[in-house]
């Protein structure tokens, strides 16, 4: 994006930009890279495209091999991507990576990296730094920078946020920071280096206007949605007198229909504060389950844990007037910090018990088959990103203890992960506490099936970041959030439709009505049965994850009626097949269904 210039000279390439208004940031090492996208720190990286970055080579590392780095900025952050050539990395621990800043341009000063001198040094793996002046280490935290990392969980790519206005990059505030050189390093002073070179990437921060934030709105796209607020409470908050106000002030603000809590135990309690908010309306209570309570104002028809530790529970309300059919709500709140095994046990569980409910009926309670479902909660992801994987995709690590894995949507298909953002920032972190070493990060989630739901607004809400006239409107407080817990809360809105439960379905033409195969996953055969309402022509072929077509099922001319075909496992060719996932392609008169099967030895 851009062109390319052929200065050398820092200064003289300052003095030419000065004043220029289209400038926003410029990273060059023997070239210049011009770029300004507004980037949202939330763990996607498509916002990153148009940004030029400079190319590591590959194979000079000890075990990190950094592939490729670029800058950006807005007018409140410097944003910095860092790829990989392989492996993944957890950006708040289990490394030694260092950051480098040279914020005076003075290799002299500061401390010494690859021919700079850097003024801010950041240690990510050990969460600590320093910025240096008059040759004194001042101690920082992350706080102290703002920083923000995304993913908060295993990654070959990083995006990074720190504060324009902080002490390190304006020398505890001496300076504007307008311009400056980085550096990474693998290790403390040694192992790969990007840029490899001696004397960093040198890049101009432009002070010129940003492009401009556009606001997410609070309000329901439609006032008929069905919103679902999920929510950390920290230590029963909402019953603690010195947070209530902030909470009551939130959740009167976001008017949900559902809520969700984490870290509550107080489930009759915190039912009465909250029918009290809302008096012309009634609410309905789960049982508590550990910290775990779901509140709601459709009737709770049933409602269960879902794993032994109790730390995921579930909720069925009777959604039918405004759904078309029952609404399941999973609420989670898993083991926190470094305690991965178990956090990993915990979803491999659910996604075990999931399967069995949702393919055997074997559950808590009796649920339709098709029935719309949305899992929530605070799920402290920040470790391995298979945690994540699991519940999306139903991809069980300890399959000896938790049986196989199974695409978790009811029309066999990974379930959807939102990536919400804040409504006035554009970051997507979820906690956040600038007293702890980590930055803040994103550890609340929301899933959905997106085989039975269609979703609405979704939000995170920082009172923090909100302006003036929001604050006024909306009755709430600047440091609302802040006060009332160290997580934000998250809103997801239900599109109000009495054909829930039918995507993939809204393109059948009249002449067509399908099932899914059965049994899935399958062992020694599997049936699939249609129904024709007029003589077509069908095909149903079975292809690989290759898309290489593996068995020829049928290709034919059939009448209306019922049809049922068998599938038991074999090539074209009647050899077996490998375990693993296979697609059904299914041909009606030109239009194609693709559907997902397991088959298991």
């Amino acid at each position: 994006m851009g062109c390319e210039v052929s200065f050398r000279n820092v200064n003289q390439l300052i003095n030419n930009v000065k004043g220029t208004t289209f400038f926003r940031c410029i990273v060059f090492s023997y070239s210049i890279l011009y770029c300004g996208t507004p980037i949202v720190i939330d763990g996607l990286f498509s916002d990153w495209n148009d940004v030029s970055s400079h190319i590591d080579p590959e194979g000079d590392c000890l075990n990190s091999d950094f592939k490729d780095i670029k800058i950006t900025n807005d007018s409140e952050f410097l944003f910095v991507y860092i790829d990989f050539y392989h492996g993944e990395f957890l950006m708040q621990d289990w490394n030694d990576f260092h950051l480098y800043i040279d914020v005076d341009n003075d290799h002299l000063t500061g401390h010494q990296a690859n021919g700079i001198g850097a003024e801010l040094v950041w240690n990510f793996g050990n969460r600590s730094g320093y910025f240096i002046i008059d040759d004194q280490q001042i101690p920082i935290m992350q706080n102290d920078i703002k920083l923000r990392i995304a993913p908060t969980i295993t990654s070959g790519e990083f995006e990074i946020a720190i504060g324009l206005d902080s002490p390190g990059l304006t020398l505890d505030g001496d300076q504007q920071f307008l311009n400056g050189k980085i550096v990474l390093s693998e290790v403390n002073g040694g192992g790969d280096y990007i840029p490899d070179d001696e004397g960093g990437l040198n890049f101009i921060v432009s002070d010129d206007d940003q492009t401009l934030f556009e606001p997410i709105s609070i309000e329901r796209y439609d006032e008929n949605n069905i919103r679902v607020l999920s929510y950390n409470t920290l230590n029963n908050g909402i019953i603690d007198i010195d947070r209530q106000e902030s909470f009551k002030r939130i959740i009167k603000a976001l008017d949900p229909d559902v809520i969700a809590l984490q870290e509550h135990s107080e489930w009759d309690q915190v039912g009465d504060i909250i029918q009290s908010w809302f008096p012309n309306q009634q609410w309905h209570k789960s049982w508590t389950y550990r910290d775990l309570v779901i509140l709601s104002r459709f009737q709770i028809i049933q409602d269960a844990s879902m794993i032994s530790s109790e730390r995921t529970m579930v909720a069925e309300l009777d959604t039918e007037e405004h759904l078309g059919g029952n609404l399941l709500i999973f609420n989670s709140h898993l083991s926190c910090c470094s305690n991965n095994d178990l956090r990993q046990d915990q979803v491999d569980e659910f996604s075990g018990s999931w399967r069995d409910w949702m393919l055997n009926g074997d559950g808590p309670f009796q649920i339709e088959v098709g029935t719309p479902f949305i899992h929530v909660g605070d799920f402290n992801f920040v470790g391995y990103r298979e945690q994540v994987e699991t519940l999306r995709d139903g991809n069980i690590v300890d399959e000896s203890q938790f049986g196989n894995d199974f695409s978790p949507d009811w029309d066999y298909t990974d379930i959807v992960e939102t990536f919400p953002q804040h409504t006035h920032k554009r970051m997507g972190y979820t906690w956040r506490n600038d007293e702890s070493s980590f930055n803040p990060g994103k550890l609340d989630y929301i899933f959905y099936s997106d085989a039975t739901i269609t979703t609405g607004n979704q939000f995170i809400l920082n009172s923090l970041a909100l302006d003036e006239l929001t604050l006024e409107y909306y009755g709430i407080e600047q440091n609302d959030t802040k006060n009332a817990s160290d997580h934000l809360p998250l809103i997801i809105d239900i599109v109000s439709t009495n054909n829930l439960g039918t995507k993939g379905f809204e393109t059948i033409p009249q002449s067509f009505a399908k099932y899914s195969n059965y049994p899935n996953p399958f062992n020694s055969k599997t049936n699939i049965t249609y129904e024709l309402t007029m003589q077509s022509t069908v095909e149903i072929i079975i292809v690989d994850l290759s898309g290489s077509i593996v068995r020829n099922l049928v290709k034919s001319s059939q009448s209306i009626g019922t049809h049922t075909v068998y599938w038991d496992g074999l090539n074209d060719k009647g050899e077996g097949i490998s375990s693993g996932s296979y697609f059904k392609i299914l041909t009606v008169n030109n239009e194609k269904f693709v559907d997902k099967m397991l088959f298991l030895k």
